[in-house]
C-alpha cells in the first residue's frame, strides 16, 4: 500500500477506535504504518496479548541424550519449564488545537493529518525508549516534563514502565546477566563484541540468532574504523558486496539501523541509548506483547471551540532468559577522528 493512501486513512480516522472508522485490512496497514517507525520492534519477539496479564511459558531444564548401551534401561531426563510474567501498561498521546486551526489550513497540507502522523511518532518513540533505556526504579517525581532532570524523571516518563535493554543488561539490576565487557573507557573495538560472545556463553553459540544495539556516538565510531568494514575481521566487505548494504552497512527496510556487522552479529544503532555503553544480547529472549494496538479518539470542547485528540496503547515489555543480555560498558563518548 502506497504511504499517501496510509496518510489518507490516518487523515480521516478522527474519532472513535482506529478500527471502527477503517475496514479491514486497512487498519492493519495503518498500524503497520505507526509500527515501522520503531526499529525496535524489529529486533525483539512480539506477541498478542489476549488478557492484562499473561503468562509466557520457557524452558527451565532440557533434555539431555546419553550413550545406552544395547539391553541397557534408558537413562531418565526431564523437561521442565517456568513462566515469564507479562502486564500490560498503557502509553498516550494527548492534545487540544483550535477549531479555527483546521478551518484556516484548507489550502495548506491536512492538519489532522500532520496530527496524526506526529502521535505516531510520539508513541513509536515512547516505545523506543522504554525498550532501550526503561527502568521502574529510576527517581521519577518531577511534576512535569519541564523540571525533569537526567536524575529526576517526570512522574509519567515512559522509562518507568518497563527495564530496558541497556538498564537490564547491568549486573547490578539483574543479577543474572552475563558478565560485562569492560571497554576501559576507550572507543568501542571489534574485540569488545568477541568477549560479549563468549560471556554469553550458550546463548553465543549461533550468531544467527545475536543483534547488538549501540548508541549513536559509538554507531559513529564504527562508521570511521576500518576494521569494522575490513573482511578478515569483520566479514562485512563480503557481505556488503553480497546485500549491497554500503560500505559501513547502512540498511533500509529490515537492515535499517544497520551500522556494521561484528564477528556475524548485525549491529544496529539505536539514539535513545546511553553514550558509553552497547548491548549483546540474545533475540528470543526480550519480548513485547501488544493488548491493545493503537487507538485514536477524538471529542469536541464545544466551551472552549476546541477539540482534543488521543492516541493510546497497551503494551508489556520483559525477558524469557535473564542471562542472554550482555553489556559492555564504560566507553568513551569522545568522537574518534
Amino acid at each position: 500500500m502506497s504511504s499517501s493512501i496510509v496518510k489518507k486513512a490516518l487523515s480521516v480516522a478522527t474519532g472513535g477506535n482506529l478500527a471502527d472508522w477503517l475496514p479491514e485490512p486497512l487498519a492493519n496497514d495503518v498500524i503497520a504504518y505507526i509500527r515501522d517507525i520503531n526499529q525496535l520492534r524489529n529486533l525483539v519477539s512480539i506477541f498478542n496479548m489476549t488478557d492484562r496479564t499473561m503468562k509466557r511459558p520457557k524452558k527451565s531444564s532440557g533434555l539431555s541424550a546419553y550413550h545406552i548401551p544395547d539391553g541397557a534401561t534408558g537413562t531418565t531426563t526431564e523437561f521442565t519449564t517456568t513462566y515469564v510474567e507479562f502486564v500490560a501498561k498503557k502509553l498516550m498521546a494527548y492534545t487540544m488545537i483550535d477549531e479555527e486551526a483546521v478551518e484556516d489550513t484548507k489550502t495548506l497540507p491536512n492538519i489532522i493529518d500532520m496530527i496524526l502522523k506526529d502521535f505516531a511518532e510520539a508513541i513509536a518513540y515512547a516505545e523506543e525508549l522504554v525498550m532501550t533505556a526503561g527502568d521502574p526504579t529510576h527517581t521519577a517525581t518531577a511534576t512535569t516534563p519541564d523540571v525533569a532532570t537526567s536524575s529526576n524523571w517526570y512522574l509519567r516518563d515512559p522509562r518507568v514502565m518497563f527495564y530496558g535493554l541497556f538498564t537490564y543488561s547491568d549486573t547490578s539490576i539483574n543479577t543474572s546477566a552475563a558478565d560485562e565487557v569492560d571497554g576501559g573507557s576507550a572507543a568501542i573495538e571489534m574485540e569488545l563484541f568477541n568477549k560479549a560472545i563468549y560471556n554469553l556463553g550458550k546463548y553465543g553459540r549461533i550468531k544467527a540468532n545475536l543483534a547488538a544495539l549501540v548508541p549513536s556516538a559509538q554507531a559513529t565510531n564504527i562508521r570511521g574504523n576500518s576494521k569494522f568494514y575490513d573482511a578478515t575481521a569483520a566479514g562485512i566487505q563480503m557481505a556488503s558486496f553480497l546485500s549491497g548494504l554500503g560500505g559501513a552497512a547502512e540498511g533500509t527496510g529490515k537492515a535499517k539501523g544497520v551500522v556494521t556487522s561484528a564477528y556475524g552479529i548485525p549491529v544496529y544503532e539505536v539514539p535513545h541509548a546511553p553514550s558509553s555503553e552497547a548491548v549483546v544480547y540474545y533475540k528470543p529472549s526480550p519480548a513485547l506483547g501488544d493488548r491493545r494496538m493503537i487507538k485514536i479518539k477524538s471529542d469536541e470542547v464545544i466551551e472552549s471551540d476546541q477539540r482534543k485528540y488521543v492516541v493510546s496503547e497497551r503494551i508489556s515489555f520483559n525477558y524469557l532468559y535473564e542471562d542472554a543480555l550482555c553489556k559492555i560498558d564504560d566507553l568513551s563518548t569522545d568522537i574518534v577522528t
